[in-house]
């Protein structure tokens, strides 16, 4: 189901106005009318926000709302970009060598004419611009009188209380977040068994599924597996690689090999590769662990295990998967079927989350919590999500609202609502709906990354910032982020992997991801595209939806599956010509060091025209990219750009002129250029 907020953006839209509104006259009484409709929309926000839970047609009229408020938005910032292009350059008339004073009044006195009525001209076109986006609000605010909204207040600020060491999410590295292992000793310990026993299996390479349904906890389990001290010791090599979506044999194996020289390795040719991985575990016994694993294709299983059969008796391979894998050949043990908590583990786990340290577990808390653990199921992630939340609430009378909430009904609201896509729990929908309206909408934004994939947290928090999320009265933006993203965090949507070097790295579970694409529902699109195919091959997509704009894509560059050639597809095919409505644009490079210079123009070329960009960032293109001249000419609204891993070639000054707004370069990774900041 989307859940659409859109509080903080009309917010944002009022504060904009309310500063510009004594400055230019001509003007005045449009931003002035503009100015009140949006205030009659912020007032049953709050009201629409709940309402579209159940209601399809309001949660349309969101959507709507939302996309009215985005085009608003860039008229604002275009008045506020392009004003700064009036300011003209005084003549000197002090130069001793200049004509008679006659002369350089009447220079003056032209000019200044000009330059007025070239302002003039101006802020005739903002009012006219100021004047439809307000009709469009008109017709948005006629539409709300047929869903008798009540007026409610917003809570766009949000209040974050610090949490005792818990802290959880989506776990996919080696190492577990959990600090105690809940109803899952009998289950490590038969695993461990099994693995332990298999030196005298008749198979060379064991291979183990862990499946279950998401959100049960496989990977935790693996955690625990993987670092049990006699795993340590019996085996000479432990890797650990997080699959997800991409099951791509080359880059798993590649990964293999990283994981034992533990540096990257730079070689492509497939034969290379198979033969360097034979070589790195030739007579090792060797542990991999694959996790959340998504593909059942022979093929892909057959090219992976054929590298793998060198290892030395009882080496083992742990899958952990939503997928039944027994018709796969070279599956040779059987699958371990994991089954949700007991209700004494679920309440341990709960009472963790909810109470915490130092927390009194009031008798009445205890046996509304009890009640509350039922409906989750059996799943950890349930669990934990609903016990981060309860453990900012007290009142007897808050865990009953969470206990009798409605939305426990709603689990199969998808088709009623007419929406498509997984299906999100009750409970994470449930703790969703609990955080402020600012920390709902700035989460949806995690889904422009894709699954699995370690974001830092100031890559995140310069997004919020790119896109006018974290305004706030008396505080500086990059601080209401950090609130904003430890909100979050203690509400268990985001779960730390790494800190290093002052260095914030995390992760989220795919079943939250599901959560956060729901919230962004037709604002963003994600692609995978090969770059190997056919240049006339026609790409059966598009990111613009009917009435909706697409506002972010992420689009991902994948290496051909069957073929080592490299032929350019035309990167335009992903952009209508009258598409110039991005607002953040992601690419992701999985090209390993072959992506042709050819390919990097011309998504260079496409980027240079996307007038309302406010976010990009270009993540390990290890081919050649130059930036012309004319690159940041229209991109007057850019506030972050990373080229961070990529293989710049050259800058110009000019490449970056016309980005007036822009904030952020990030260059890292680039012959050791670090992060340049802009514009104050």
């Amino acid at each position: 189901m989307a859940e659409i907020v859109a509080g903080p953006l009309i917010e944002m839209l009022i504060s904009s106005i309310q500063r510009e509104i004594t400055l230019v006259w001509v003007v005045k009484t449009e931003v002035m009318k503009l100015s009140k409709t949006l205030s009659a929309i912020r007032d049953v926000l709050a009201d629409a926000e709940e309402k579209q839970i159940k209601d399809k047609k309001v949660r349309d009229w969101l959507i709507k709302l939302k996309d009215v408020a985005y085009d608003a938005q860039d008229v604002l910032d275009d008045w506020a970009t392009d004003e700064l292009d009036l300011v003209r350059v005084q003549p000197d008339q002090s130069d001793e060598q200049s004509k008679d004073c006659t002369n350089v009044r009447v220079r003056y006195s032209f000019q200044s004419f000009f330059d007025y009525l070239k302002r003039l001209i101006f802020y005739y076109k903002i009012a006219k611009n100021i004047k439809e986006s307000r009709e469009r609000f008109d017709g948005i605010v006629k539409e709300m009188s047929d869903f008798s909204l009540i007026k409610k207040s917003m809570d766009v600020e949000g209040s974050v209380v610090p949490r005792q060491s818990i802290s959880s999410g989506r776990e996919t590295s080696s190492t577990s977040a959990e600090p105690q292992i809940y109803g899952r000793e009998t289950d490590k310990e038969n695993f461990v068994k099994r693995l332990l026993e298999n030196i005298n299996n008749e198979h060379a390479v064991s291979v183990c599924p862990i499946v279950g349904i998401g959100g049960l906890g496989k990977t935790t389990l693996a955690q625990f597996v993987y670092n049990d001290d006699r795993i340590q010791k019996h085996f000479d090599v432990k890797i650990w690689i997080c699959v997800s979506d991409d099951f791509n044999v080359k880059k798993l194996l590649k990964k293999v090999i990283e994981a034992v020289i533990k540096s990257r390795y730079e070689l492509d040719d497939l034969d290379l590769i198979q033969n360097e991985v034979k070589k790195k575990l030739k007579k090792k016994r060797f542990l991999l662990v694959l996790d959340d694993v998504w593909s059942d294709k022979q093929e892909e299983w057959n090219s992976l295990m054929s590298s793998l059969t060198v290892g030395a008796q009882g080496s083992s391979v742990i899958v952990t998967t939503r997928l039944d894998l027994t018709s796969i050949r070279g599956i040779n043990l059987e699958p371990y079927q994991l089954d949700g908590l007991s209700e004494g583990d679920c309440w341990a786990l709960f009472r963790t989350y909810a109470f915490g340290v130092g927390k009194e577990e009031k008798p009445s808390l205890k046996k509304i919590g009890k009640e509350i653990i039922k409906k989750c199921g059996g799943l950890p992630l349930a669990v934990k999500a609903l016990g981060s939340l309860l453990w900012f609430k007290d009142e007897d009378t808050q865990w009953e609202a969470v206990r009798d909430n409605k939305i426990w009904e709603l689990e199969e609201q998808e088709e009623e609502l007419g929406t498509k896509g997984p299906k999100i729990l009750p409970a994470l929908r449930l703790s969703y709906n609990n955080l402020s309206s600012r920390a709902r909408q700035c989460f949806g934004y995690c889904c422009l990354f894709p699954k699995d994939y370690e974001m830092r947290k100031e890559d995140l928090i310069h997004l919020w910032l790119a896109n006018d999320l974290l305004h706030l009265r008396n505080m500086e933006p990059n601080e209401v982020g950090k609130i904003v993203f430890d909100e979050l965090k203690s509400h268990s949507f985001l779960q730390i992997v790494e800190e290093q070097n002052f260095v914030i790295k995390f992760k989220i579970h795919d079943l939250l991801h599901d959560l956060a694409s729901s919230v962004m529902k037709k604002e963003h699109s994600l692609f995978e595209v090969e770059v190997g195919m056919p240049p006339n091959t026609t790409i059966n997509c598009s990111i613009q939806d009917d009435e909706i704009k697409t506002r972010h894509v992420s689009l991902i560059l994948l290496r051909p599956s069957k073929s080592s050639s490299v032929d350019v597809s035309s990167i335009h095919q992903f952009f209508s010509p009258h598409q110039r409505h991005l607002r953040t644009l992601l690419l992701i490079s999985n090209l390993y060091g072959h992506a042709d210079p050819r390919l990097a123009s011309d998504f260079i070329s496409v980027i240079s025209g996307q007038k309302n960009l406010r976010w990009l960032m270009i993540d390990e293109w290890r081919g050649e990219i130059s930036l012309p001249p004319s690159f940041g000419d229209k991109l007057k609204h850019l506030r972050y750009l990373s080229f961070s891993g990529c293989g710049i070639s050259s800058l110009h000054g000019e490449s970056f002129s016309g980005m007036k707004n822009l904030q952020i370069l990030d260059l890292s990774g680039n012959l050791s250029l670090e992060l340049y900041r802009l514009n104050g």
